[in-house]
């Protein structure tokens, strides 16, 4: 594991490539606190809420066309038209609410954040297998998921300091530096050359291979599972009194996670394999989790690292998987839909989690979490395959 982590992080670029994935993760983690905390006091709850779904969904709803760009046009030139309309949208939120707009003005510029979010997170896997070949892919994405955990903590915490410490408004002016600090470094590492792919007119694109789409159906299945825990976490905290242990809970369950990740996430067993086992052990963890529920908050407060174990190894293997049987020649655009499709998973087991708990319990989590995360290894039992291949018309 080691040595697969030494050869990784020695190829040429890899410290940019780390430093533009850090960069680029802590904007969007940030994004909700610091929309909550600047639009808030200025509007409502519910408006800083329609703000925050705006810029998830539009940002969901376009990643597999901002990846289809990528694919077909030079990529600093994609990121570089992203960048500016990120920012533009990053103002015109910033001028809204200090000029107190109409909501609807607020909503726009979040639609425009959500659209134009630079694609480096997509973009990001192809660059480690330029760098670093096909063998290096399984141990650049153990690194993305344990970056992804380290900042779910770090993100919302630096985006709350900042805004009660310094202004509403830094936390976007830390977001636009970040972001543009990424697309700068994410441009200047070289790749070797790259055929753009024809436009086929095909909006499909890389749909039309089954295997992938069973695989993208395992990952937003996994992520509706995951995002059921990750939401009753608080609302167990509420139910027990024990507020101040819900960054506590969701902490503990990143830690897990990125020591899963780091240490399973390299495992060179058969993926055929390896993720239906993975995901078994989530189960294992949720019920472990839900058991925990039932004794009180000390004991969740120790499971949750144990339930968080197979989170950061499974995306692992499923995005690896997601490059694996995707077409040659749809990298980003097939990373666009597997983005696209976490997202959709993490919104629809958010709510869903919500609106069951709520009614039945903390506990009662498992009856949606275990049943998705299971659909998720079957899927990912008949998805796992060798790459395919979209001829050309």
């Amino acid at each position: 594991m080691k040595a697969t982590y030494r050869v990784l992080l020695a190829a040429p670029g890899s410290g940019r490539l780390l430093s533009a994935s850090l960069a680029s993760k802590l904007p969007i983690n940030a994004f909700s606190v610091s929309a909550l905390l600047l639009l808030s006091p200025r509007y409502s709850y519910a408006a800083a809420g329609a703000a925050i779904a705006t810029m998830l969904i539009a940002n969901a709803a376009s990643s597999p066309a901002r990846g289809r760009l990528a694919d077909r046009h030079p990529m600093p030139a994609v990121l570089g038209v992203c960048l500016v309309g990120y920012l533009i949208g990053i103002g015109g939120l910033c001028v809204c609410a200090a000029a107190r707009l109409p909501v609807g003005l607020v909503l726009a510029s979040a639609a425009l954040i959500g659209l134009s979010f630079p694609p480096v997170s997509i973009l990001l896997r192809g660059h480690w297998v330029a760098i670093a070949g096909e063998g290096g892919l399984t141990a650049a994405n153990s690194v993305e998921s344990a970056l992804m955990d380290l900042t779910l903590i770090t993100g919302p915490a630096l985006a709350a300091w900042l805004s009660v410490a310094v202004s509403p408004f830094a936390p976007f002016v830390a977001s636009s530096a970040l972001m543009a600090v990424a697309v700068v470094l994410m441009s200047t590492v070289r790749v070797g050359p790259r055929a753009p792919t024809e436009h086929t007119g095909d909006w499909a694109g890389p749909l039309r291979v089954r295997p992938l789409r069973r695989v993208l159906g395992a990952l937003m299945f996994f992520a509706a599972a995951l995002s059921v825990i990750e939401v009753v976490l608080p609302i167990y905290a509420q139910q027990h009194h024990v507020s101040g242990y819900s960054g506590g809970f969701l902490a503990a369950l990143s830690v897990g996670s990125i020591v899963g990740a780091l240490m399973f996430g390299p495992m060179s067993s058969p993926r055929r394999r390896l993720l239906p086992a993975l995901l078994v052990l989530f189960v294992a963890g949720a019920l472990v989790l839900g058991f925990a529920m039932t004794i009180g908050p000390v004991a969740v407060l120790v499971m949750c690292p144990l339930a968080g174990l197979a989170i950061g190894s499974t995306f692992t293997h499923l995005y690896t998987a997601v490059w694996t049987v995707g077409p040659s020649g749809y990298e980003n655009e097939t990373q666009g839909w597997a983005t696209s499709l976490t997202t959709t998973g993490f919104a629809a087991g958010s709510a869903a989690g919500a609106a069951v708990v709520g009614l039945a319990g903390a506990p009662t989590f498992v009856l949606l979490s275990a049943p998705a995360a299971l659909v998720a290894a079957a899927l990912a039992l008949r998805g796992t395959r060798v790459r395919s291949v979209i001829a050309a018309p």
